[in-house]
């Protein structure tokens, strides 16, 4: 799946990051150039609009 914030994959982002705060968010995005801070999945954003 890729990051709807910056579109690269879960694997181009940084794991364990201490701004990682569940299993779905990790952290930046370690593609040289991108300013993704965080990943971002599709299944999160589907939940917090049922919030």
């Amino acid at each position: 799946m890729n990051c709807l914030r910056c579109h690269h994959t879960y694997q181009a982002h940084e794991k364990n990051s201490p701004r990682a705060s569940s299993i779905l968010r990790v952290g930046k995005c370690l593609v040289p150039g991108c300013d993704c801070a965080q990943y971002m999945d599709k299944i999160e954003t589907i939940d917090e609009d049922l919030l």
